[in-house]
């Protein structure tokens, strides 16, 4: 029994975004892909479900609503220690936040709205275990 949670604690994504559309719709992809998607729309959210849950990896979309999706990229590295972080993001890479971001440790930046380089990355990152 512990294998199987072991297993499916693998491939839990965190996924951070305050667009309802995308939330949905990168869950569907990443559990299509063969993991378990847990959606946070903000900060607050994130953060709860951050104190139970354990991920392989987190995905934050840089501009969170109201937010800092600086501050939340490092709580949760710190909170969850060796888990990957990726910025999905609307701007650009070389934007003076997710330059920031990637420089404090983020693993990848995605360009939002391509949701299967999304899922690419994650898969990189967090490969399923067969």
């Amino acid at each position: 029994m512990t294998t199987i949670n072991n297993s499916e604690m693998s491939k839990r994504i965190l996924y951070v975004d305050d667009n309802v559309v995308m939330l949905d719709l990168i869950k569907l992809l990443l559990e299509q892909a063969g993991y378990s998607a847990v959606t946070a729309q903000n900060v607050d959210d994130a953060l709860r479900i951050a104190e139970r849950m354990s991920f392989s990896t987190i995905v934050i979309d840089v501009n969170l609503a109201g937010d800092s999706g600086l501050m939340l990229m490092d709580f949760m590295m710190h909170q969850h220690k060796d888990v990957p972080v990726i910025l999905y993001s609307g701007g650009e890479h070389d934007q003076p936040k997710v330059k920031k971001m990637l420089a404090l440790g983020a693993s990848e930046f995605v360009k939002k709205h391509k949701g299967s380089e999304l899922v690419a990355a994650v898969k990189r990152l967090c490969p399923l275990i067969q």
